[in-house]
């Protein structure tokens, strides 16, 4: 299944640059994503937003597509509408640090239990930035599965404050063992 890796937002609300590149917990967030979606034909979803990004991406070997940086919703349709991707995706906010290792590949498996044409990772009934839409119906409503992860289990980063609590859960929880799957 194709991943696409949303990383051409500005950063606005953290203030420290393009935000993919923004370390935590020892990797920059990017590389968050990367880690959790290895099992994936990942293609990361730039902008005129993040230049550095782009060149960080072409260093690891990782493939971008750059979209025109209209907005989220417009950015993964553009890369689904001009890459002819007309099946199931997952669409990733490339701005969360995985405290927990193989949601992906667990939301994944209860989409496809699913007769629902998407899926929507949420903690507590809150959208964590994790979906998998069906491309092929990219114009159309699409009924969701509601996929709950831990509290905890992950961490969205858009402040500084998010980064901080990052730490110290990956701290607590890694225990300096590195990364380990539940």
């Amino acid at each position: 299944m194709h991943a696409l890796l949303m990383c051409g937002g500005r950063g606005e609300r953290l203030g420290r640059g393009e935000k993919p590149l923004f370390e935590v917990c020892g990797m920059k967030l990017i590389e968050h994503s990367i880690v959790e979606f290895e099992n994936f034909d990942v293609l990361a979803v730039t902008s005129p937003n993040t230049p550095e990004t782009e060149r960080f991406l072409m260093d690891e070997g990782i493939d971008f597509y750059r979209a025109s940086g209209k907005g989220f919703i417009e950015d993964y349709r553009e890369v689904c509408v001009e890459m002819s991707i007309a099946e199931p995706v997952f669409i990733a906010c490339a701005d969360i640090v995985y405290i927990r290792n193989g949601i992906a590949e667990r939301a994944l498996e209860s989409y496809m239990t699913s007769t629902k044409r998407a899926l929507r990772v949420v903690i507590g009934g809150k959208s964590v930035g994790l979906n998998i839409i069906d491309a092929f119906f990219i114009d159309e409503a699409q009924e969701e599965e509601i996929y709950n992860v831990e509290e905890n289990s992950l961490i969205n980063v858009n402040t500084l404050k998010d980064a901080e609590r990052a730490e110290k859960l990956w701290t607590m929880t890694r225990k300096g063992k590195g990364l380990q799957k539940d």
